[in-house]
């Protein structure tokens, strides 16, 4: 994960008020912009200058919500993880749903490695926590296989690799606005560009596309002078096209000819 140095509040000091919208048509939001800067600046290797520009915006990569839910992860207080999960905004409830069943799925499968007293909470924890869930009853079955071959159980001395597993499990099944995806502002500015070369109807250059400036290519690289005119067709031309070495031309038309030109505008039949 890309973890920040600092954390800052989202209410520190700024030096003046800024605009909570961004671009010539107010479409990008400067909160989420400051992140996904951010998050690029720790993935690129510049950790005190992402962590500076958290102190300076006071805006933190991740929200308040994504730093309690991975404490209560990693301490085992599987309540508050519910509880954190439940408060949070725009997310669906088959996803609400989901997270929820990974938290007791992970509890359960840490219950089973503890030995036989782990098995009977283990067992409180399948009815009363992720039954009523209304998950997959394949996943269910699963689990209730697993209370007898103890597959899947997570032994003591494993426990907190795989709580940062399950935190990461929880992530994916979270809004995006939990923990902006690693590699997003190269996403956004690859897709703008690949989106100015296909809108450019003029792009015939091998040249590498620059960051600094529109992409835009000129007319003056497409031939567009004419420099002589084919008459030998009667009737409208529907197809024309040069043969791969660029010494001869095929053309058809309406009047049922097909004719082959060779570049110096010699005719053959």
């Amino acid at each position: 994960m890309d973890q920040p140095e600092s954390s800052v509040s989202h209410a520190a000091a700024q030096t003046g008020p800024t605009p909570r919208r961004l671009g010539a048509r107010g479409l990008v939001d400067r909160e989420e912009l400051v992140r996904v800067i951010a998050q690029s600046l720790y993935s690129l290797g510049y950790r005190k200058a992402a962590a500076a520009l958290e102190v300076e915006s006071g805006v933190p990569l991740y929200p308040p919500e994504h730093d309690r839910l991975l404490l209560d992860v990693m301490s085992g207080r599987w309540d508050a993880c519910a509880a954190t999960i439940d408060s949070l905004a725009g997310i669906s409830e088959r996803n609400r749903a989901v997270a929820e069943f990974l938290v007791w799925r992970g509890h359960f499968l840490e219950l089973l490695g503890t030995g036989d007293d782990g098995v009977r909470l283990a067992t409180e924890v399948l009815w009363r926590r992720i039954a009523p869930l209304g998950i997959n009853r394949k996943c269910v079955h699963w689990l209730a296989r697993a209370m007898v071959s103890c597959e899947g159980a997570v032994a003591p001395e494993a426990v907190a690799e795989w709580r940062i597993g399950l935190f990461l499990d929880l992530v994916e099944a979270l809004p995006p606005w939990f923990r902006v995806p690693s590699g997003r502002l190269e996403h956004l500015v690859e897709t703008a560009v690949i989106q100015q070369v296909a809108s450019c109807i003029y792009h015939n250059l091998p040249d590498e596309v620059t960051l600094f400036e529109d992409h835009n290519c000129h007319d003056e690289q497409i031939p567009s002078d004419c420099t002589q005119i084919l008459c030998a067709h009667k009737n409208e031309v529907w197809f024309v096209k040069f043969s791969n070495d660029g010494n001869y031309l095929a053309s058809s038309s309406s009047d049922c000819t097909a004719i082959i030109w060779k570049a110096d505008g010699t005719v053959f039949n």
